[in-house]
């Protein structure tokens, strides 16, 4: 993991299972920095977690200033007690 200049956390797709385990039972919006060849996440950036699957929509449209369809993001539960694979 590295702190970037916004203050956002990037992690690597194989710290995935760790932010599981230090942010359990909560909705993850996450920006895809960098795929591989296969199209599966390599790189991610944390924008923001919360107990409410709204609370991210409600940031992601009326708080991020750099939105784009370009760019790609997705939301994912941390289920401590499932595999996690993005």
């Amino acid at each position: 993991m590295k702190i970037v200049h916004d203050g956002k956390k990037e992690y690597l797709a194989s710290e995935m299972a760790q932010l599981y385990q230090d942010l359990p039972n909560e909705w993850l919006l996450l920006e895809i920095l960098k795929t591989n060849e296969q199209g599966r996440a390599e790189k991610l950036k944390l924008l923001k977690h919360a107990k409410d699957k709204d609370e991210l929509y409600d940031y992601l449209m009326d708080e991020t200033e750099d939105w784009s369809f370009d760019n790609n993001y997705i939301f994912v539960y941390s289920d401590p007690e499932k595999e996690c694979e993005l």
